[in-house]
């Protein structure tokens, strides 16, 4: 059975929602946040409407590689519609894990995280983050069902990045701080780059042959890393382009093969990028270490 097709429908959006049990009032945040952004990205990339359900399952619906709590767009075929974007009712393991990560590498830095996102009680809650982790989702569904042809996994998560910054600094610029300390805290971090530096995996290259499988996959938690990473790129991007730097990344990928397979290297994208997209964009990725 495909994910979400048992579960109960939301209507009134210009994609299928689903939601698990008891996720009714979670299902309505992702909803309504996902249409204003689908609305704005249609806007920006050509008029494009993927064919998407908006998922939101509890532990007991999760279907995934990915562990309970970690977002997640999928085109695999057999699904309720061509892409899925899946998102999490509520905390779990994996959300503690984040957390605990960063206590223990910036104890500093997590009193910030403590201040952002507060429980009411004394503790972390990260439920307002990853609701907006939603229009990065969404994001990917633009990009695979849009016919957009980014040449590496790792320039999709900061196309997706990119436009998730666009859309709340654009249309819900109260929910920056949300979106952003998370990131700062997990990149400033020098306890948590050198563990992730000489246990887990750091480079590009890394990212392209271990996140997706395969022998030694990287943990969610190092996945994470990068993520941090993308999101402050995604913001310096932002800052020195605003809107242009991600409607001409859009542009430059558009339904064309810009380099051949065996060009593709972050050099040469980081060459391509610099002169067709965002000078900010290709000094990072040249930058990368």
């Amino acid at each position: 059975m495909a994910m979400g097709s048992g579960l109960a429908q939301l209507g009134g959006y210009p994609f299928e929602v689903r939601y698990s049990n008891g996720s009714l009032e979670r299902a309505r945040a992702a909803a309504d946040i996902a249409a204003d952004a689908y609305v704005y990205f249609s806007r920006l990339f050509s008029g494009v409407e993927p064919d998407i359900a908006v998922i939101v399952a509890d532990d007991v619906d999760w279907e995934s590689r990915q562990p309970y709590g970690l977002p997640f767009f999928n085109d695999d075929v057999g699904q309720i519609r061509p892409g899925i974007v899946v998102m999490p009712a509520g905390s779990g393991e994996f959300w503690i894990a984040i957390g605990q990560d960063l206590h223990e590498a910036s104890p500093g830095g997590y009193t910030r995280l403590l201040a952002t996102y507060p429980d009411g009680e004394g503790g972390l809650d990260l439920q307002p983050f990853f609701d907006l982790v939603t229009i990065h989702e969404l994001g990917h569904a633009f990009e695979v069902l849009g016919d957009l042809r980014l040449p590496t996994f790792w320039l999709g998560e900061i196309f997706a990045n990119l436009a998730l910054h666009a859309f709340v600094a654009t249309r819900q610029s109260e929910c920056l701080s949300t979106l952003e300390v998370l990131s700062i805290v997990g990149t400033q971090s020098r306890r948590l780059d050198a563990r992730m530096r000489t246990e887990g995996y750091s480079t590009l290259e890394d990212l392209e042959t271990h996140y997706t499988g395969g022998d030694d996959p990287m943990s969610p938690l190092n996945y994470v890393w990068y993520q941090y990473r993308w999101q402050r790129i995604a913001a310096e991007v932002f800052d020195s382009d605003g809107e242009g730097g991600l409607v001409r990344l859009w542009d430059c990928f558009h339904a064309t093969d810009r380099l051949k397979s065996g060009e593709v290297t972050a050099s040469s994208l980081a060459a391509l990028l610099r002169t067709e997209v965002s000078e900010t964009l290709g000094r990072a990725i040249e930058e990368w270490r």
